[in-house]
């Protein structure tokens, strides 16, 4: 169950990663190449992520490491909407002079 919830937030993110707006965003601060980078990973991620599914009642190290894993999930989504969220401040900012 936890397992399909962590599915769902590494989605989140790639969403927010695939966007456009955000995809601008990146270039305007220059970090551009670092977030591709980490939607390639959490790519990989989510791919590891649907295997476990599959598997996590065989393995207790498994479950952990999905516990891990969402936690990170977390961690990164708040980064993102950080990053966002600063992004738009500088917009009001500029557009209010």
């Amino acid at each position: 169950m936890a397992e399909s919830f962590v599915f769902d937030i590494a989605d989140s993110i790639l969403g927010k990663l695939a966007s456009y707006a955000f995809e601008e965003t990146s270039k305007a601060y220059a970090v551009y190449e670092d977030l591709q980078g980490f939607k390639d990973t959490l790519l990989i991620v989510r791919g590891l992520l649907l295997d476990a599914e599959h598997k996590k009642n065989q393995r207790h190290a498994l479950r952990e490491w999905l516990r891990q894993i969402q936690s990170i999930c977390y961690d990164a989504e708040d980064v993102l909407d950080e990053f966002e969220l600063q992004h738009k401040k500088k917009q009001v900012v500029e557009a209010s002079g």
